[in-house]
């Protein structure tokens, strides 16, 4: 007798899983191990979406919990987000750790395609003085401490007075902005990774287009240094203009990095609509969201028969 369509798919799912297993080996090479979790983790959404197909109660998409890191991550991403967008130039110390974001609002030919948007150029992190610190005066000064550091990072370079390329003018500290949040501490730690896998920030190195902004400095005389992109494309910091140091890219190959970032994650440009698609990550089904019930046909209020 034949055996039923489903029980066929079946045994060769279960044929198709014990063939991978079986070309794994013993001691797979680090690049098989990437591609066999990459290949798995996106197969496991089409057997959970086809066990769900043949179970007459719907399953939600998700679970909310409030102590796993990505949800985590997320509500203090939407926590920044509400956050008044302030000048970089204007902050002034202030208790408190957190989590923050960078934005760009000038006419530089490099940052065309992010300027004047919802992305920011740059996020970071700032950790508390005391690790177990329980409030903002316990974390110290940090976040606006990491602020004003990158606003005068960026004020030397806009001072810089020697050779530029040609077709890149200096950045302004006016044209930048930020919005920060104090978070209970550890709470920045998941933000931050949210934050760069959302948006894929510009200058962060997580991105590998123009990142160097946040380096402290570098010795020529360690042969694996190089000048960073970013230091590239804004010479300025004293310790970067070493004349023997290499540059770790050309102008143009920095640019084609920030122009491949971008066409890979756009920009977003409408704060609502960013602020709707952090939401949508905790939705737990399809079903489309009702904005208004007034008036719909066949609800009577009882208060009113």
């Amino acid at each position: 007798m034949a055996l039923a369509p489903d029980r066929v798919a079946l045994k060769a799912l279960e044929k198709a899983l014990s063939d991978l297993v079986a070309a794994v080996g013993e001691d797979p090479p680090a690049a098989v191990v990437r591609r066999i979790r990459k290949g798995l983790s996106a197969h496991s959404e089409a057997i959970e979406e086809a066990r769900s197909t043949a179970d007459s109660i719907r399953m939600p998409r998700k679970i909310f919990d409030p102590s796993n890191p990505k949800d985590v991550g997320r509500m203090v991403s939407i926590a920044l987000l509400a956050q008044p967008l302030v000048p970089l130039l204007g902050i002034q110390p202030a208790y408190g750790s957190g989590v923050y974001a960078i934005y760009y609002r000038g006419s530089h030919p490099l940052y065309s395609g992010v300027t004047g948007s919802e992305t920011p150029i740059y996020v970071g992190k700032a950790d508390p003085v005391i690790g177990d610190a329980s409030d903002a005066r316990e974390q110290g000064s940090k976040l606006t401490a990491r602020l004003m550091e990158h606003a005068r990072t960026i004020a030397s370079v806009e001072n810089y007075s020697g050779p530029t390329y040609p077709s890149f003018d200096q950045i302004r500290l006016g044209d930048f902005y930020c919005r920060r949040l104090v978070c209970a501490t550890n709470a920045q730690l998941v933000a931050e990774k949210h934050l760069i896998q959302t948006f894929r920030p510009i200058w962060n190195s997580e991105t590998k287009a123009c990142w160097g902004m946040s380096k402290h400095g570098d010795s020529a005389k360690t042969r694996a240094n190089k000048r960073s992109p970013w230091d590239v494309v804004h010479p300025g910091r004293s310790w970067a203009l070493d004349e023997n140091l290499e540059d770790s890219l050309t102008p143009d190959q920095v640019k084609e990095k920030i122009e491949e970032t971008l066409r890979k994650v756009p920009a977003r440009r409408d704060h609502s609509e960013l602020l709707e698609e952090m939401l949508a990550g905790f939705r737990q089904d399809d079903t489309e969201v009702v904005t208004a019930v007034a008036g719909i046909e066949g609800d009577a209020d009882p208060e009113r028969t």
